[in-house]
């Protein structure tokens, strides 16, 4: 492994994840490197363009290089490609705002989504990251992952002192979505979300359909909606992604 690459790629990858301007001994100190080693290889990424330096505060920020980078890799998606008219579908059949995301190491990265117009709206943006099993997309998708537990493991470690997640309740629970072909997520009290697996040809999930809605408007018969039209429609995607 090149070393030099690797930092490079961190020290990119912690910028980007920042919500504001970071400073530089904040990189330093969150990925254990020494400051010679972050100010050269940022201003390595500030000549190339993908980072900038505040004058005022000396703070550096990602630049929109760096979003054109990752947007040119979601938009050639297979996944993103084919799902198109299956997330116009879903969306007109429950109303709600609808999501497709795949798994990109432990975390679910969502492709693409169509907002509710309704007033009440859930929204996580295309190109965000989420914890797998916090998620009703994720949850669909762990269910058909042969190596689920080492995955649960290795989240249940990253989010310790932030959130506590016990992996034999998650296991016990992705047998029940594995059984049943769905998962519901209600993470946020206010809005509940339920998730399909689009089956890929190996028998894992190629990815994952969501719906969201705000719990207010979700009685009985809405939920028994949803849960049929992400059933379909993702048993369609899947018939379609097999196809091509």
């Amino acid at each position: 492994m090149d070393r030099a690459v690797f930092r490079a790629f961190q020290i990119l990858e912690a910028v980007s994840r920042a919500r504001d301007p970071v400073r530089l001994s904040s990189i330093a100190a969150d990925l254990d490197l020494q400051k010679s080693t972050v100010h050269r290889i940022l201003q390595t990424l500030g000549t190339m363009g993908y980072v900038s330096q505040e004058a005022e505060t000396g703070r550096y920020r990602a630049t929109l290089k760096t979003w054109e980078l990752g947007s040119g890799v979601l938009s050639e998606h297979p996944v993103k490609r084919a799902a198109a008219p299956f997330l116009e579908e879903l969306h007109r059949l429950t109303g709600e705002t609808v999501s497709v995301m795949v798994m990109a190491g432990d975390d679910v990265l969502y492709l693409d989504k169509i907002i509710s117009p309704r007033p009440v709206r859930f929204t996580t943006r295309a190109g965000s990251r989420v914890a797998a099993p916090l998620t009703a997309g994720g949850q669909a998708m762990l269910a058909l992952e042969p190596d689920a537990r080492a995955i649960l493991e290795r989240i249940a470690e990253r989010l310790r002192g932030e959130r506590e997640l016990d992996v034999e309740l998650l296991l016990t629970a992705l047998e029940a979505v594995r059984a049943r072909g769905y998962a519901t997520s209600r993470n946020n009290p206010a809005v509940v979300s339920i998730g399909g697996a689009i089956l890929g040809q190996d028998g894992r999930a190629a990815g994952a359909l969501s719906v969201s809605a705000p719990t207010e408007r979700t009685d009985a018969d809405k939920q028994t909606l949803i849960i049929e039209s992400v059933r379909v429609t993702c048993t369609r995607m899947a018939e379609t992604l097999g196809r091509l």
